[in-house]
């Protein structure tokens, strides 16, 4: 037990009856909860799959990450939230249907009374695919004709389910559907192409809220990240309000990838993709920058809450940035997403992901033979080839200097940070090394329920991810 946290993975990723299987479950990608369950929809070999396809050019895949036996279908697991039964996995996706992850898991209920989840499937076959279960243990699979990839980002507001769609096949387009009924009702778009730019949203929506009877969404557009809200109500087109824009001051924000509501406030953590890609695809890579906190009111003035000078400073028309008590990242570079924020009670909690972690695997991997490896990374320094070459090439000199300090304190603070504060303004840390396990790199998921407890997921590419519980909503001790 850390901090009133307990972990009720026995195994990591939850398959006690195949270790291979259980590592391949290395995402907590979604979760929900559903009468007396909890579910977590399982996103599978995601390091793996991201070096393999070559966005890093020069660099193979460790073996820490390799399974024995690939498998990219991905999973749903349920815990019983009394503990009286353990993980029972209620979903294999079958091949076909090329998903190899679920992005996010809603509770909806329709305007007949029909209450269902829904999990968003992230494919590698064009067409957005939903999954449907009313029990938690039969799975429809409700395939349409939306473009797309994924969605990462599905609310209920004003009593419809919204689902924002992203993929290489919407071109950056703002894909925001709607419905009273998935399965029987279909989606209907709510952002049309066209229209006056500066009143409709632009880019894709990376994640959205419902806040003061009006839907946020945050996009990423090139130049950095912004936040448009509705004018009224419902989405309508040229009737949306540009609140934060440019990154809000560093163009280097350029993803906005948390979003929550605290204390009648928004709430945005940005991020820049895999820690160096970039999505403008004139650059391809910029030097890593850890993620800022920003904080939008009710009447659209926002304020830069961790974040200090710009990397890249940008001129936004909705206001002017400040340098915030806290440095991005909460002073840590490897801190590059700020993955999670969810309200707790009386307790606003930000959860991180530290990209550290992957240096000594990747480093490591470089290497074939059994030289000491400080000495081959000194030698490494010198090769114009491989990772170091590219980093220069790059200008990610910032990386460099990390990698000089390969047994120093950079590397003894591995693993997700979590964060919580009782006012949205001031914070602790709850822990600086993924809850005691290193490994755990990522937050990935904070599910608050209605039993008063709250469940997190990890992101955890060297052993399967973890799920953690917590009862009440005491204030943590600091962890230095």
């Amino acid at each position: 037990m850390l901090d009133g946290f307990v972990k009720i993975t026995p195994v990591n990723g939850f398959d006690s009856e195949n270790p291979d299987n259980a590592k391949q479950n290395n995402y907590a990608w979604s979760m929900e909860e559903m009468g007396d369950y909890i579910y977590v929809g399982t996103g599978r070999n995601i390091v793996y799959s991201v070096i393999g396809l070559g966005v890093f050019p020069g660099l193979q895949v460790p073996e820490v990450f390799k399974p024995e036996n690939v498998d990219m279908n991905a999973e749903i697991w349920r815990y019983k939230k009394d503990g009286s039964a353990g993980w029972q996995r209620v979903y294999k996706a079958p091949p076909q249907l090329g998903i190899i992850g679920f992005r996010f898991m809603v509770r909806y209920t329709t305007p007949q009374g029909e209450t269902a989840l829904y999990a968003g499937a992230y494919t590698i076959r064009p067409g957005i695919v939903i999954l449907k279960s009313v029990d938690g243990v039969n799975w429809t699979p409700l395939t349409t004709s939306i473009p797309g990839t994924s969605t990462r980002a599905m609310i209920t507001h004003g009593g419809k389910l919204y689902m924002a769609v992203l993929g290489d096949a919407t071109q950056g387009n703002t894909l925001l559907y709607a419905t009273e009924d998935p399965e029987r009702q279909g989606w209907t778009l709510v952002t049309p192409q066209g229209g006056n730019p500066n009143k409709n949203p632009r880019g894709g929506i990376v994640t959205m809220v419902s806040f003061n009877g009006r839907i946020y969404v945050g996009t990423a557009p090139l130049g950095g990240f912004e936040v448009w809200r509705t004018e009224g109500p419902q989405p309508q087109q040229d009737r949306w309000k540009l609140v934060v824009d440019k990154g809000a001051g560093d163009a280097l924000n350029e993803i906005p990838l948390s979003m929550g509501v605290f204390r009648d406030h928004v709430y945005v953590g940005t991020a820049i993709t895999f820690a160096i890609v970039s999505i403008d695809p004139s650059r391809r890579f910029v030097p890593p920058k850890p993620f800022d906190l920003i904080r939008i009111n009710r009447c659209d003035r926002w304020k830069v809450i961790a974040g200090g000078e710009p990397v890249l400073p940008t001129n936004p028309v909705t206001g002017r940035r400040n340098i915030a008590r806290y440095a991005s990242g909460f002073g840590d570079i490897s801190n590059g997403y700020c993955w999670q924020l969810k309200r707790f009670g009386n307790l606003f909690y930000l959860g991180t992901w530290d990209w550290s972690d992957l240096l000594p695997p990747l480093i490591s991997s470089q290497f074939s033979d059994n030289r000491d490896l400080v000495p081959a990374v000194i030698g490494w320094l010198k090769d114009p080839g491989g990772i170091i070459g590219l980093m220069e090439k790059y200008n990610l000199r910032p990386l460099l200097g990390l990698l000089g300090d390969l047994h120093g304190g950079f590397f003894r603070k591995m693993g997700f940070d979590l964060y919580v504060s009782r006012d949205g303004v001031n914070w602790k840390a709850v822990t600086l090394n993924g809850l005691g396990n290193p490994c755990n790199y990522g937050l990935r998921n904070l599910l608050p329920t209605k039993d008063g407890k709250l469940y997190m997921g990890t992101a955890n590419p060297f052993q399967g991810c973890e799920v953690w519980v917590k009862d009440g909503g005491c204030v943590p001790k600091a962890k230095r």
